[in-house]
Parts: structure tokens; sequence; C-alpha cells
């Protein structure tokens, strides 16, 4: 019985490591992300690689990101200064995707200076499109410490390339145009109902039970690594790094509970809160509308030029 296993282990390694090396166009693996978050993948990478324009100022983050920041309007309001803004967020959690990110952008762009968005608590797991975008070496080298999703990552890294390489090989009808669009905000004009943002701020108030401070070492070891990484990256490409806070709606949280742990790699920015307490200014409890998103983009705007020394 040991020796079948063995067996079966020498025949599967080459079998994995040839799958691995098969040469797979990169652009693929974002077009193939044609049902998740609005096919955003696709224009992410075309904006970056297909899109002469530059960009020195990103943000990064989930649908918050997405549906708060518009792109357009604050680059319209920097357009004396000539200063060129873009929305990469894209849909849900998961720290280890923004490195990925920024290394895609370096590639075609050089930033000044990366907003990232953070939220009450920061989540401790891996994004879900990880093993789909991430190079090879960053998915097989990722840190084990609690890093739940370490097996589903590789398994997942390993069947999206099978299909991959089905579709490069098989399929070459399967090219998508070029979407070049400027910016990436993506939101809502309709507005919540008071009486349901009422019963989520109630929820909202009602006693929570935090983790103690060893289990947040614990816990929080996994996100940290990664925020220390995209530190990282920014220092070594002389970008500037930020962190924007966009809470959910109700939220009692005037800071998020990782504040020291992001001042040590940069500012983070706490808008004013009314902006986030007017109920008229969300879509539901996790997205801002166009009026929250207008009011946002203008204040991270008068943020942008301090921080660019634009006056």
């Amino acid at each position: 019985m040991k020796r079948v296993f063995f067996n079966i282990l020498f025949f599967l390694i080459p079998l994995v490591l040839l799958i691995y090396f098969i040469p797979v166009e990169r652009r693929q693996r974002f077009i193939q992300l044609n049902e998740d978050c609005s096919w955003h993948g696709i224009w992410l990478f075309d904006r970056i690689h297909h899109n002469e324009k530059p960009v020195d100022v990103a943000f990064f983050g989930s649908s918050h990101t997405i549906n708060g920041i518009m792109d357009d309007t604050i680059e319209n309001q920097l357009k004396s200064s000539s200063i060129n803004v873009v929305n990469f967020g894209y849909c849900r959690y998961g720290v280890n995707i923004y490195p990925v990110l920024l290394k895609e952008i370096l590639k075609a762009k050089k930033l000044r200076v990366l907003y990232l968005e953070v939220r009450e608590d920061e989540n401790r797991y891996s994004h879900p499109v990880f093993p789909y975008i991430a190079d090879i070496k960053d998915i097989f080298l990722a840190t084990p410490f609690f890093n739940r999703d370490l097996g589903r990552d590789y398994f997942d890294s390993f069947l999206y390339r099978l299909k991959l390489i089905k579709v490069q090989y098989f399929r070459p009808d399967s090219l998508v145009t070029y979407r070049t669009g400027d910016f990436g905000f993506m939101g809502s004009k309709d507005t919540a109902s008071k009486s349901f943002l009422e019963n989520v701020k109630l929820e909202h108030m009602q006693p929570k039970q935090n983790l103690n401070h060893l289990e947040r070492m614990f816990y929080m070891t996994y996100p940290r690594f990664y925020l220390g990484y995209l530190s990282q990256l920014c220092n070594e490409n002389h970008i500037r790094l930020r962190f924007l806070y966009i809470p959910e709606y109700g939220s009692t949280a005037k800071e998020p509970l990782e504040m020291m742990n992001y001042q040590k790699y940069g500012d983070v920015l706490l808008p004013p809160h009314e902006i986030f307490e007017n109920p008229d200014n969300w879509a539901d409890e996790n997205h801002l509308n166009h009026s929250g998103a207008r009011k946002l983009s203008k204040w991270v705007t008068d943020q942008i030029r301090k921080n660019l020394s634009l006056d």
C-alpha cells in the first residue's frame, strides 16, 4: 500500500509541475473571471497594460471602494495639477490580493500614492480571486501562519490553470476586445430605505464579543503579514501608502481596530463621520450611493492635495 502511494505521488508531482510550466497568456487570467465582480478584472488588467494614460494615485479596496470613490470626479478636481487617479477596487475582502495588484500595476505604471481601504476590522482570510491572478511564486510561497485557505488556494490555482490551458490552446476564439476606460468607479444612484438602515444601525449597537489580545495576535498574523509586504513594495518603489477608513452604515467604530498597525506603514485617513451617518448617502448597508460617494470623494480630493503638496 505504501509503495502504491509513492508511485502515485511520483506520477502526480511531474504532472503538476508540467501544468504550471506551460506558458499561459497573463491577460487570460483576468478574462476568465467573467462571472466575478461584473467582469471588473479584465477592465483592471487592460487599464494597466493597454491604456497609455498614467496612474499617479490609485485606490485599492473592496466594493466599498468601487462604490465610494469617484475617481473621475477626483481627477477632474485635480485637473490643474495633472494628477491621474484610478479606482482599482475589486469586490470582496482579502488583503493578500493587494500586493498582487500592485505588482501588476508596477509592470506598466509608476504610482505616487496608494490609498488602501480599511474597515472596522481587517479581514483575516485569503481573497477569493487570489489563486486565479497571483503568480505561481506568490501562491506557493504564501504565508502558512493561520492561513486557513492555503490548501484551497493551491487546489483552485491548479484547476484554474488547467482551464486557462484548455482555453488558450483549444479555444483561440475566446479573445476579448480591450476595455480601456479610464476609471473604475461603479456606483449606485439608489437610496436604501430609512427603516431598513435603522434596523441595521440597531444591530450594530448590540454588544459584541471582541477578540482578546492573544486571540487578535493569532488571527491577525495573516493580514498583518500581507500589509507589511504591501508596505515593503511601496517603499521599494517610492510610493506613499495611505489608509482610507470606509465603515458600514450604522457602525459605532470611529476608527478601525487595527489603527495602530496601519499607522506603522502610513497615515490613516478618517473621513467626517457625518458622511457615513447620513442614511441618504447609502445604497445599502455596505455601499455608499452617488450622493455619499460624491461627498467622500470631495473630502478625499482635499487630502490628496495635502499629500502631494498641491495647492
